[in-house]
């Protein structure tokens, strides 16, 4: 059967309004999609030194609509850093989440990463963070490498990132808040080699953002 030219053109009309409606749809989704929050300043207490410890402490942060730090419950606790990255969260401040373009509270993975002061560090057999039972709706560690002390460093210092985990897990972007430290190029390279049980959001694997203080603890105040 022959098909006419008229019914030929309307027929290629109709497919692209519909592409175009999809392209719609496709760009109000990403516009509406829930964007995590964001750290807009932060204190970080100075390492403490001659302590021969080191280890994860993880905090599930609640950000309130407003920026604010609404609590702090621990995922991980390491003496004694655990008590001091507590007292520093009360004063962080961060740009709220936002769902459908209104400001939302929402939880947001903080972790300290404390280095002793060893040359060489090696990996426990059964490092703590694997047992540790940390809520579906954040990212969480399963395996973690640890930084080189710089040869070019002295004493102690502390690394804070931003961090990007995909839904697969894996770390797509970092961003260093406090640039300048001898420290920063060996955290850089260790936290982005991390890998990661994503977060999830009604039950599926998700995308989202989290904050790392990397600290390096040395031998000299």
């Amino acid at each position: 059967m022959a098909v006419s030219s008229s019914v030929r053109a309307a027929f290629a009309l109709a497919v692209l309004a519909s592409s175009a409606v999809l392209a719609g749809v496709v760009a109000v989704s990403a516009q509406n999609a829930p964007t995590p929050a964001r750290l807009v300043a932060a204190e970080v207490s100075p390492s403490p030194w001659n302590v021969r410890s080191g280890g994860i402490a993880a905090f599930d942060v609640t950000v309130d609509e407003k920026g604010a730090v609404a609590s702090a419950e621990t995922v991980q606790d390491v003496a004694p850093y655990s008590d001091m990255l507590r007292e520093d969260l009360t004063r962080w401040r961060f740009e709220p989440a936002k769902d459908g373009g209104h400001a939302v509270s929402s939880r947001v993975l903080v972790l300290g990463f404390f280095r002793p002061p060893e040359t060489s560090v090696p990996a426990p057999e059964r490092p703590r963070y694997k047992d540790a039972n940390a809520p579906e709706e954040l990212p969480w560690p399963t395996s973690a490498v640890v930084p080189p002390y710089p040869p070019n460093a002295l004493g102690s210092g502390k690394v804070l990132f931003e961090v990007e985990i995909s839904d697969a897990g894996k770390v797509t972007g970092t961003r260093v808040l406090n640039p300048g430290t001898a420290f920063e190029g060996a955290a850089t390279g260790a936290v982005r080699a991390w890998e990661f049980r994503p977060a999830s959001r009604n039950g599926r694997p998700v995308a989202s953002r989290a904050y790392f203080v990397f600290s390096f603890v040395g031998t000299t105040p």
